[in-house]
């Protein structure tokens, strides 16, 4: 599913009005008229009372044939209008006319809140009409005071495109912001929708089509994809029957150190458990007793550490000549920030041209260091959070959080490398400049070593033939999915990482016979 930013939507507005000659007319009533048919279809049974909120733009417009909908089925509709008639222009200006003209009620609200609010208490459901994906500046005033009363008043809330006062490009939350129960946008989803916190302002969230012609697309372009089961579906493999544990690949995992040798266990399991065919964990020689008592089917082997358990720079000749006819090299979680392990971790990554999956304290070895990414010019992917990428680029988590999509890109483009900055959403972003958020996931894989697997899920995709794209999309995408099952049957709370892999099997198969959950839905 494409996603874009709201300039971009303004865009193919302007290119469906302009060059198609839709009236603008037209896609105002399409998307006020779609919405108001889903409202109803889902949430009202009759008799309710409806409140409008309307601001005085396209958004306010859209709000207007909404109400008018709805008045013409029967429903108490009333129409609050934050500002004055005088101050519409356009479309907008004529919709609210038109709802008028069937005895509609149109409440001018300059002075206060205080006339909208009553008319919340009196509301069954509202609808936000405000501000739309175009809004960039904190939401303050009067403005701001009505959005905190209808978030206090627990009312459902639909919103018209995206809940006021989100930003339709990074998704904060601009000073107040709506919390939806559902949102309806038009066209295409936009990006502040999709990322954390506005995906959590929207609710549900529904994309209605509105006229605007599928081929604009390739005359305007887009501004990524969102990741879902149809994209899967392409490129997920399905396994011959004359298959071997060869056919798989064999992955090898560079990991662990005193105290962190069950992140190395974590992404090593992983990775087999995805669909490795053999996964072999390189692991300092004074913890490798530890390992080969947690391991049973993935191998280990073991290497000088001069006995403190941590890999040192001497241990190169080694790993090389291992890794040589293996397929793909996981790196990262457990190592420590060792002075040894930092040499050993980046000259692994200058000298040994395999494919990489790193993360963790793989990526901190970096840290001063990014030109190696650069020069080696090697087929990767970083899979940072916010913490660790902002370490690198020498920026705050906050400055990182703030442009998510803005930041994996650069990073992507300057170093050669795929970078997924995990977070909500996660995005990936591809040297080439390719662009995908991914929908899945929720607060229960805040705890140690989910990481871990989202490491070994990645790797254990590319050593069966996945691209480091694909590898990480679905990687990504499994892992969120998996947290979402286990918390649609226990809670937010209680999942542990190696849960990720109970029942993986059982996901993917959904996913490839098309039973698998929507995030976001698209309506005609």
């Amino acid at each position: 599913m494409k996603v874009l930013s709201p300039k971009r939507m303004a865009r193919y507005d302007e290119y469906a009005i302009k060059t198609w000659g839709i009236p603008s007319a037209v896609l105002m009533e399409n998307a006020g008229r779609n919405t108001y048919r889903l409202m109803k279809e889902r949430y009202l049974t009759g008799g309710e009372t409806i409140a409008v909120v309307c601001g005085r733009g396209n958004n306010g417009g859209d709000g207007f044939v909404i109400a008018r909908y709805a008045l013409i089925d029967g429903f108490r509709v009333c129409a609050y209008l934050i500002g004055r008639k005088t101050d519409l222009k356009g479309d907008a200006a004529l919709n609210m006319r038109l709802f008028e003209s069937l005895g509609g009620k149109v409440i001018e609200c300059t002075r206060g809140p205080k006339q909208v609010k009553a008319g919340i208490r009196e509301a069954d459901l509202i609808v936000d009409a405000v501000f739309g994906t175009g809004l960039s500046k904190p939401v303050g005033g009067m403005e701001k005071t009505l959005i905190d009363g209808i978030n206090a008043s627990e009312k459902p809330v639909i919103a018209v495109d995206i809940p006021s006062g989100i930003d339709g490009t990074t998704g904060k939350a601009e000073g107040s912001a709506i919390r939806a129960f559902h949102t309806f946008t038009y066209a295409y989803p936009k990006l502040g929708q999709v990322l954390s916190p506005g995906a959590d302002h929207c609710g549900r969230l529904t994309v209605i089509d509105i006229s605007i012609p599928p081929f604009v697309e390739t005359r305007v372009g887009f501004d990524g994809e969102i990741t879902d089961g149809d994209m899967i579906r392409g490129f997920l493999k399905r396994r011959l029957p004359s298959s071997h544990k060869g056919s798989f690949g064999h992955a090898v995992v560079i990991a662990g150190s005193p105290g962190k040798t069950g992140a190395a266990h974590l992404a090593s399991h992983a990775a087999l458990k995805i669909g490795a065919g053999l996964v072999t964990l390189v692991i300092p020689r004074s913890l490798n007793a530890i390992m080969e008592a947690k391991t049973t089917e993935v191998m280990t082997y073991p290497v000088e550490d001069d006995g403190n358990g941590f890999f040192t720079a001497g241990s190169f000749d080694d790993i090389a000549a291992f890794v040589q006819d293996k397929d793909v090299i996981i790196m990262g979680p457990g190592l420590s920030q060792n002075e040894g392990v930092v040499e050993l971790t980046r000259r692994i990554y200058r000298e040994i041209n395999k494919p990489f999956v790193i993360d963790a304290d793989g990526i901190n070895a970096f840290q001063g260091h990014t030109s190696v990414l650069k020069k080696a010019k090697r087929e990767a992917v970083l899979t940072p959070h916010p913490g660790e990428l902002a370490r690198l680029i020498g920026k705050t988590p906050k400055e990182v959080n703030d442009d998510r999509v803005g930041t994996a890109r650069s990073c992507a483009a300057k170093w050669g490398v795929n970078i997924l900055l995990k977070g909500a959403a996660s995005v990936l972003c591809t040297p080439k400049g390719a662009m995908f958020l991914n929908p899945t996931g929720n607060p229960s894989l805040a705890k140690g070593g989910s990481g871990d697997i989202l490491t070994g899920f990645i790797g254990g995709l590319v050593s069966q033939g996945y691209s480091l794209t694909h590898g990480a999309l679905l990687g990504a995408y499994l892992h969120g999915y998996m947290a979402d099952t286990w918390v649609e049957n226990h809670s937010d709370m209680d999942l542990l990482a190696r849960d990720l892999v109970a029942g993986l099997g059982d996901a993917v198969e959904e996913i490839r016979n098309g039973t698998d959950r929507i995030y976001i839905e698209r309506s005609l």
